[in-house]
């Protein structure tokens, strides 16, 4: 790995040599670069991938704590690919989906192909479902009660049972209750943009004239928020191809990197 600063933050850079195509990934909260290992090798004979750790994650310095997260992120993005040589295929997992998506709407010209692999852009289903928006609004969850309270540990705790990879929280080591405790500050920063609509996307259309041809992907077993949130993005970009993975949850491109890889490969090529 290698470290460069971009938007003004020390990044962590993973690289996985493959080509002709460029493709790079972006993780989700509480995860790092690496977690695109297996989905990466898939696509070594036909791109060249890379992947960056996010603030505050992996090998990355922290995040200041200025601005919105999101807007830190998506700028991280646009400057390592117009590096790179634009245009390039994006992929991201849940919150890495989420910037994906923000950055094909609003700098199309940076991406070729996109894909979105359960984001956590809850406003689209909201948009789709004001009913849903009602109903989920009504139920005060774990994760938004340990936020309200500073209690960083039973966010944890609540959010890796929805939407972790399914390890029990009492099989993790100190250290790892440890640091998923205090990255959920990092998922409380992200609300902001995955319950709003950075940059107008919804409001302004710009999802709705999405130009990057976009594969949705999501898991059979994941929580209805994420049906939701794809169903609702599959009828509003023009041009998608919507897959769910059988008996997968919402970590799937780790889980199930030798299923999501060809369906990657195969859309990219």
């Amino acid at each position: 790995m290698t470290t460069r600063t971009y938007a003004g933050h020390a990044t962590a850079l993973r690289h996985w040599p493959g080509g002709p195509g460029r493709a790079l990934l972006v993780h989700c909260s509480l995860a790092h670069s690496g977690a695109w290992k297996g989905v990466a090798a898939h696509l070594a004979e036909t791109h060249d991938c890379r992947a960056f750790d996010l603030p505050g994650h992996g090998r990355s310095g922290p995040w200041d704590r200025r601005g919105v997260y999101q807007d830190t992120v998506c700028a991280q993005m646009r400057e390592m690919i117009a590096e790179w040589e634009a245009p390039v295929d994006l992929i991201g997992h849940s919150f890495g989906a989420t910037a994906a998506l923000r950055v094909a709407a609003t700098a199309p010209e940076l991406v070729r192909r996109l894909v979105l692999i359960e984001p956590v852009f809850f406003t689209v289903a909201y948009q789709a479902d004001p009913a849903f928006r009602e109903a989920q609004m009504q139920e005060t969850s774990e994760v938004e009660e340990g936020f309200r309270t500073g209690d960083y540990r039973r966010a944890a705790i609540a959010f890796l049972s929805d939407w972790g990879g399914g390890q029990p929280w009492e099989s993790l080591t100190a250290e790892q209750q440890e640091g998923f405790t205090e990255q959920m500050k990092l998922v409380e920063a992200v609300f902001v943009t995955n319950n709003g609509d950075p940059d107008g996307m919804l409001a302004g259309g710009l999802v709705a004239r999405l130009q990057a041809p976009t594969l949705l992907i999501d898991g059979g077993a994941s929580p209805e928020a994420s049906h939701r949130i794809v169903a609702a993005l599959d009828a509003l970009i023009p041009d998608t191809h919507l897959v769910t993975v059988p008996g997968a949850g919402h970590m799937v491109p780790i889980t199930h990197a030798d299923t999501v890889g060809p369906l990657v490969t195969d859309f990219l090529t």
